[in-house]
């Protein structure tokens, strides 16, 4: 599986790690489950190929393959990788920026094995996706 690591938008492709050429969003075409818009996310090339990262509003992931004269290829299946982190390996500036201090109190104390309570932790979790889509940080807790 092709995967595209956030945030730093490297894409491992047949084992290697890829560094993006460029960042820019443009739409690049439609997505074929859905017909939505595609645009792409970053560009990668190797010796014989550029790799177009991209999605659709659903969601949907796709790797574009084009010869080095951008004649397609075909398409790929791609996945988003995301790091996992503890809560306390995380910056405070970063949990801050998504969770209430209760919140983020008592996520430090869920992951010691201290007491907690657990509308803070129910409040926060649901907040997760949102700090993952931020920081491109899963939070393991």
């Amino acid at each position: 599986m092709n995967r595209l690591e956030r945030p730093s938008h490297g894409l491992i492709f047949e084992g290697n790690t890829l560094e993006p050429v460029s960042l820019e969003h443009n739409m690049v075409g439609f997505c074929s489950r859905c017909d939505q818009d595609l645009e792409s996310l970053a560009y990668h090339c190797t010796e014989s190929k550029w790799l177009i990262s991209a999605k659709c509003r659903n969601d949907h992931l796709v790797l574009m393959c084009y010869d080095r004269q951008w004649n397609w290829q075909s398409d790929c299946d791609l996945e988003i990788y995301t790091e996992k982190a503890s809560i306390s390996s995380i910056a405070g500036e970063k949990l801050q920026a998504v969770f209430t201090q209760a919140e983020i109190r008592d996520m430090i104390a869920c992951q010691q094995g201290l007491p907690y309570t657990r509308q803070n932790l129910y409040r926060a979790r649901a907040k997760y996706d949102k700090f993952e889509k931020l920081f491109g940080i899963r939070i393991d807790v």
